[in-house]
């Protein structure tokens, strides 16, 4: 009897814990997986990967520049010294994404510019430390391109927007980069051909007293020449420094802005933030800066034809 009743018990506490079991399972389990979650890496703030693509032309777009103007002939290379050296800027595109490798950039000890998409998810505090270093600021533009299946980003600019969504979808870009005092495009081998959809830009960028750089993503484009019919201190790109993704085509475009520079008197080149073109950068600028005068692109703008040496930098109203 006794035995019975010892047996029964035994049976009565098994039970009542046996209920407990799922419970304890299913919190160790939730306890393992946040502690899973826990040790894992925080998903990145910054996305290369969301960059848009780079400017959609044909690699033969590259050497479709208009020739240099019928003024004097500058000096050769040899006969360059000192002051008379030619001019040449260089404008980092695309900036405003990989916050390391931007703020790599912009601790090169150049006189670079720098363009910023106007969404990106670092533009503004990276533009506001590009200002406050003293580096040219520039909106890149995002334009409709020729190619309907590559997308330019937030805030680009189609030619079948009415002219109300235009201006307002503009004024939000300009207005996205703080301390801009100049603008170039992103892509815009459509729209920036099409004569009037570049005048409404313009003359908003005309307005707010800024310059304008053509990217040149088509050889068929309106804007430079536009931009100087309108007063607007204009340049236009003569060089693509990465547009083959390789150190030697790098420095081979490196030497022929240069080049360019002392045909012309003066030449603007694009590159974006990679880490190839980090680093031929960093070899190649030394030797370069002693060929030409490198300076911040608003100084090699034109205005009517002739370089204009801006003695002020405009601001974003």
């Amino acid at each position: 009897m006794q035995g019975a009743v010892v047996k029964r018990s035994k049976k009565v506490k098994n039970s009542k814990y046996r209920g407990f079991m799922p419970a304890a399972i299913a919190l160790s389990l939730c306890g393992a997986l946040l502690a899973l979650i826990y040790m894992l890496p925080a998903p990145a703030t910054i996305s290369p990967s969301a960059r848009p693509p780079f400017e959609d032309f044909h690699s033969r777009t590259i050497r479709e520049t208009p020739p240099p103007p019928a003024t004097a002939r500058p000096a050769p290379p040899s006969a360059m010294q000192g002051p008379s050296l030619p001019l040449a800027a260089i404008i980092i595109d695309d900036m405003g994404y990989d916050y390391s490798m931007d703020e790599a950039f912009l601790q090169i000890d150049a006189p670079l510019s720098y363009a910023f998409l106007p969404f990106a998810p670092n533009t503004v505090k990276l533009a506001k430390k590009a200002s406050a270093l003293g580096r040219d600021v520039l909106v890149h533009l995002p334009l409709e391109p020729k190619n309907g299946a590559i997308d330019p980003g937030p805030g680009v600019l189609r030619i079948d927007m009415d002219f109300n969504t235009t201006i307002e979808t503009l004024k939000k870009d300009l207005d996205a980069v703080p301390g801009a005092t100049g603008v170039n495009n992103h892509m815009g081998s459509k729209y920036t051909e099409n004569e009037k959809a570049m005048e409404i830009v313009l003359s908003e960028i005309r307005r707010r007293h800024m310059f304008f750089v053509d990217s040149r993503t088509s050889a068929k484009t309106r804007a430079f020449s536009i931009a100087r019919r309108m007063g607007i201190p204009a340049g236009q790109r003569v060089v693509f420094l990465d547009h083959t993704q390789d150190a030697k085509a790098i420095r081979h475009e490196i030497a022929r802005l240069s080049k360019e520079a002392h045909r012309r008197g003066k030449a603007i080149a694009i590159g974006h933030p990679l880490k190839v073109t980090l680093q031929v950068l960093y070899r190649e600028l030394p030797k370069l800066m002693k060929e030409v005068k490198l300076v911040p692109v608003h100084q090699i703008v034109e205005r009517n034809g002739k370089t204009a040496r801006l003695s002020g930098r405009g601001r974003n109203p």
